[in-house]
C-alpha cells in the first residue's frame, strides 16, 4: 500500500504493484522488489533473509542479463586456460543446441525444468555421447554464472541423461590394416602404420616430427599432436610417451621421409602443398580409404589402435607396458578396455604354487 509521509493514501495507491520488499545487500546498498500481493512479498523476504544468513545472496538483477550477454561478455573470456580443441567443441555446442534455446532468456530465469527439456529435445538428434557432451557444456556454462554470482544455484543438478551405451570394440585383422593403407592416399599412408604399430592417436601421427624418431634406439617419443594446423603438446602427462618400434615400423617411416621430406619444423606428414593436415581434411581422405578398402561405414580410425593393443596382449606384453605405450592415463582404462582380451584359463599358471610352496614332487 502506497502512503505519504503523515500515513495519507498517495497518488499511487491501488495502481501498479503494492507490495514492496526493501533489503540492503551485504555492500550495504539498498534493493527494493515489487510485488503484486502480500504472500509472494512475504515470501521473497523470507528468501532474501535465508540468502544472507547463509552467505548464498545474490543481487537479481544480475540475472536478469540473458545467457548469451553472459557468455560473450563472461564466460568466454574467461575459457583462456582451455586448449583449442575444447574451446571448439563447447562454441560448437553452444551455437547449435544451447543459444538457440536459451540465448534470448534471463540467466536468472533458467530452471531445471528447462534443463530436462533441453535433454528430451536434443536427446532424439543426436547420440548419447553428443548429447552428454552438449549437456556438459551447458552444466559448465551455468555453474560459471553460479561463481560469478549470477544465480544462486545451477539448475542442470540432478538432471537424469540417458545411458550411453558401451561402444563395441573394432579389432581389424593384418589384412584389413594393410588394405587400409594400400587404399589410403600414399602421403597419408605412414598415419596408419603409425597408428596400428605404434598405437599413435590421429594427432599424434600428423604432429609427429622427424626429430622425435630415434631410429638408432628403435623408438619413437611421443610430445606433441596436431591440433587446427597447429602444433600444440599432448593434453595429459600419460600421453607424453615413449613407444618401441619394430624394424618394418622403422623401415616404413625412412620411406615416407624419403618420399615425403618432413617440413622445416620436421612435421612428416603434410598435404600436397606441404601445409598442416587438419583434422576435417584427414576425416575425407580416411572416408574415401575406407570406402575404397571395402570396410564398413563409420570405421574409425581410432580403431586401428585396438589393433596395436590387441598385438600386444597377443605378444604377451605386461599390462603396465601396454597401457604406458597406448598413453592411458591408468591402468584401469586399460583392462576396461582390453581386459576380455588378455588370456583367462583355468589352467593358466597351474603348478606355479606347488613350486612357490615347495610342494612339487
Amino acid at each position: 500500500m502506497w502512503k505519504n509521509k503523515d500515513g495519507s493514501k498517495s497518488s499511487r495507491h491501488g495502481t501498479g504493484k503494492r507490495w514492496c520488499v526493501i533489503w540492503y545487500d551485504p555492500s550495504g546498498n539498498e534493493k527494493n522488489q515489487s510485488f503484486d500481493r502480500k504472500p509472494p512479498a512475504e515470501q521473497w523476504a523470507a528468501k532474501v533473509e535465508a540468502d544472507m544468513m547463509r552467505g548464498a545472496y545474490v543481487d537479481p538483477s544480475r540475472g536478469k542479463m540473458t545467457l548469451t550477454e553472459y557468455v560473450d561478455t563472461k564466460w568466454k573470456t574467461a575459457q583462456h586456460h582451455l586448449v583449442d580443441n575444447t574451446v571448439e567443441t563447447y562454441d560448437r555446442h553452444w551455437r547449435n543446441r544451447i543459444q538457440p534455446r536459451f540465448g534470448d532468456r534471463p540467466v536468472g530465469s533458467l530452471t531445471r525444468g528447462d534443463m530436462k527439456t533441453f535433454v528430451s529435445e536434443v536427446k532424439g538428434t543426436v547420440s548419447a555421447s553428443t548429447l552428454h557432451t552438449a549437456f556438459a557444456t551447458l552444466r559448465i556454462i551455468m555453474q560459471a554464472a553460479v561463481d560469478d554470482e549470477i544465480i544462486v544455484a545451477n539448475p542442470c543438478t540432478r538432471v537424469k541423461l540417458p545411458q550411453i551405451e558401451d561402444r563395441e570394440l573394432v579389432m581389424f585383422s593384418a589384412d584389413q590394416v594393410l588394405a587400409l593403407a594400400d587404399a589410403i592416399q600414399p602421403r597419408y599412408r605412414i598415419a596408419v602404420v603409425l597408428a596400428a604399430g605404434a598405437g599413435l592417436r590421429q594427432g599424434e601421427c600428423l604432429g609427429l616430427v622427424e626429430k622425435r624418431v630415434e631410429f638408432l634406439k628403435r623408438r619413437l617419443v611421443v610430445r606433441q599432436q596436431m591440433q587446427n594446423g597447429e602444433l600444440v603438446d599432448v593434453k595429459t602427462k600419460a600421453g607424453r610417451r615413449v613407444v618401441p618400434l619394430d624394424d618394418g615400423i622403422l623401415a616404413a617411416l625412412t620411406g615416407h621421409v624419403r618420399d615425403y621430406p618432413p617440413r622445416t619444423d620436421g612435421v612428416l606428414i603434410t598435404n600436397a602443398d606441404r601445409s598442416a593436415v587438419r583434422r576435417n581434411r584427414f576425416g575425407d581422405v580416411w572416408r574415401a580409404a575406407v570406402k575404397k578398402a571395402g570396410m564398413p561405414k563409420g570405421t574409425r580410425f581410432h580403431d586401428l589402435r585396438h589393433f596395436y593393443a590387441s598385438a600386444q596382449i597377443a605378444a604377451q606384453v605386461n599390462p603396465k607396458a601396454i597401457q604406458v605405450r597406448m598413453g592411458h592415463a591408468s591402468i584401469t582404462e586399460t583392462f576396461d578396455t582390453y581386459g576380455h582380451l588378455l588370456p583367462d584359463h583355468e589352467d593358466l599358471g597351474r603348478g606355479a604354487m606347488d613350486k612357490a610352496l615347495n610342494f612339487a614332487a
